[in-house]
């Protein structure tokens, strides 16, 4: 009987240090796609603590036209230009805010969100089907998007609902080079012919950008240029040529250049002052020094990501369509910054770096990260921990954003309580310039829109406080015991019948501001307003949230001035249901 041997294999050395690090790169895909999540968390929480129903600057325009009686989807107001833009989409969803939601923003906060929320789902989807990521891989290019699309450090379009205009241009651009890059997909698979569905998804979608915001523009000649590249029929790349000079013709037409922005053929002109805006553009998410010759370190660093970007474009061909959206894509964000320092030059460098921009800035990092990302886990044949080293230089970066986030907060509770301060003072029918200017600068609007607002219960004349204002306040709110709360009063200042005041009409008068602290010691939060009373009315309001060190419990509210028979007290409304009144202390006329 013949011995059968078995030949058994030796391990190889190098399989258990690469199956040593795929755990680690798996666990690091998970901890990276939760960092996103969180962030997408984080931006909510930045959205619902900073809300204000006030329209804020530019969102005052959709009320003021309807309160002069025309309609705010009349074609003429839709198509009429805003500064170098012409915002037909966001123009429908300020109307759409106004008549079906009484302009409180929700429907515009919302839609922002929802949009992000798209483009995101749109990403990590091109990931799998355009780039055929699955895994780890897909798991972290996930995270980083959800990270870069709604990093607080963009709050400006988190947190004004007129800024639906600044996420649509992106979304669409990323929705229209996917589309191409499908319509593309099913052209090289004959001999079934390529349906023209997504031809025109791509088409449609370069259009909403184009009317979403004047760099929605473009898109047009970007997508010739993609067309071109990836070999599309003569008469394709002529229908999209073809489309897109019309939709620009009809763009310029009774086009004119805005009154106090730079002219772009000056600022080409001045070409270090565009590198220098460019660069803020694109490097004011990253941490900033303000010491001499900066701006220096931060052209360096852009000029280093550019080369590394370079070689970034190497990896199109192993990363297929996948790579080629997101170059296309990058180039949309980079042409979105040189087409803004064109135009907004003469404002000055710092205007750069306002955080409405950060939404493409922010979607470049994004395509610049996953096109790294990718290059790297197809080179773990020859470099094996390459991927681990970028899911590590990407965690950090979320750590350093996270230590940054509180900053960000507290910009945003900045912002919402002078969103917050203003409608007290509206409602309390104060003419306070100081307040009132943080939302709108100019006196005359206030004039026409507040009359109408108040008619139709618009704004903050929706707010329950509203209803409450002459009621008598016994009936207005339960009352609590006044040993739930703290607080005092601080200063007062008369905004007195001077001329300044006298000029804002739209039943707005003289009274007083005051400021004080407040503080809900049973719930250990803030409270939701305050609410002055004379003779146990209600007379004027106030809003919670004034940072006073060593944290945001001062309040400044409005009150009328009052006889020196009478006396003003003060109470903080408590986050109780329904809500009730606490006392905080009583103003005497001197």
């Amino acid at each position: 009987m013949k011995a059968v041997s078995a030949e058994v294999s030796s391990p190889d050395p190098a399989e258990a240090p690469a199956a040593e690090a795929s755990r680690v790169t798996g666990l690091l895909s998970y901890a990276i796609l939760l960092g996103g999540l969180t962030t997408i968390v984080l931006s909510l929480y930045v959205v619902v603590t900073s809300y204000s129903s006030l329209p804020y600057w530019d969102g005052w325009r959709q009320i003021e036209v309807a309160a002069h009686g025309f309609n705010p989807v009349n074609p003429d107001w839709l198509w009429a230009q805003h500064n170098e833009h012409r915002l037909v989409l966001p123009k429908i969803f300020l109307a759409i805010d106004l008549r079906f939601f009484q302009a409180r923003q929700v429907f515009l906060l919302a839609g922002i969100f929802v949009i992000q929320l798209l483009h995101l789902a749109l990403l990590s989807w091109s990931m799998r089907a355009l780039g055929g990521w699955k895994g780890d891989l897909w798991r972290t290019g996930t995270g980083v998007a959800a990270f870069c699309l709604f990093c607080p450090t963009q709050s400006e379009n988190f947190t004004w609902g007129f800024q639906v205009c600044f996420v649509l241009p992106p979304f669409f651009a990323t929705l229209s080079f996917v589309a191409l890059l499908l319509y593309c997909t099913e052209a090289q698979h004959p001999p079934k012919q390529a349906s023209p569905r997504f031809l025109v998804v791509s088409i449609l979608a370069a259009a909403g950008a184009a009317y979403s915001l004047a760099s929605g523009n473009l898109l047009w000649p970007l997508l010739v240029v993609a067309a071109i590249y990836l070999r599309l029929r003569a008469r394709i790349i002529l229908g999209i040529a073809a489309t897109g000079a019309v939709s620009l013709a009809f763009y310029l037409y009774h086009y004119t250049r805005p009154v106090g922005h730079a002219s772009p053929v000056a600022s080409l002109a001045a070409p270090l002052k565009m590198v220098k805006y460019c660069a803020a553009y694109f490097l004011s998410a990253w941490p900033y020094y303000d010491v001499p010759g900066y701006w220096l370190v931060r052209l360096a660093v852009l000029i280093l990501l550019l080369v590394l970007l370079a070689a970034a474009l190497l990896q199109i061909a192993k990363l297929r369509a996948f790579a080629m959206q997101l170059v296309f894509i990058m180039l949309y964000c980079l042409a979105t910054g040189f087409l803004t320092a064109a135009g907004r030059l003469n404002f000055g460098i710092s205007q750069a770096t306002v955080s409405r921009y950060q939404t493409v800035a922010l979607l470049f990092w994004c395509c610049l990260g996953l096109l790294w990302l990718g290059g790297s886990f197809l080179s773990r044949a020859r470099m094996s921990h390459l991927f681990l080293v970028a899911q590590l230089c990407l965690l950090a970066i979320f750590v350093v954003a996270a230590t940054r986030a509180k900053y960000q907060i507290l910009l945003t509770r900045g912002h919402a309580f002078t969103q917050k301060a203003a409608g007290a003072a509206l409602l309390s029918g104060m003419a306070d310039s100081v307040t009132l200017a943080e939302v709108y600068p100019e006196k005359e609007m206030f004039t026409e829109t507040l009359p109408y607002m108040r008619a139709n219960h618009l704004s903050v004349f929706s707010d329950r406080l509203a209803s409450t204002l002459g009621q008598p306040l016994s009936s207005a709110f339960p009352m609590a015991d006044s040993k739930g709360c703290s607080g005092s009063l601080e200063a007062v200042f008369p905004l007195s019948d001077s001329p300044s005041t006298s000029s804002f009409g739209g039943g707005l008068g003289s009274g007083l501001r005051v400021s004080g602290w407040a503080w809900d010691n049973q719930r250990q939060k803030l409270p939701s307003a305050i609410v002055a009373a004379i003779d146990d009315k209600v007379v004027g309001f106030g809003a919670t949230g004034r940072w006073r060190q060593p944290r945001s419990d001062g309040f400044v509210a409005f009150s009328p001035e009052f006889d020196p028979q009478s006396a003003a007290t003060f109470y903080a409304i408590l986050n109780t249901s329904p809500p009730s009144a606490c006392y905080i202390a009583t103003l005497h006329s001197k």
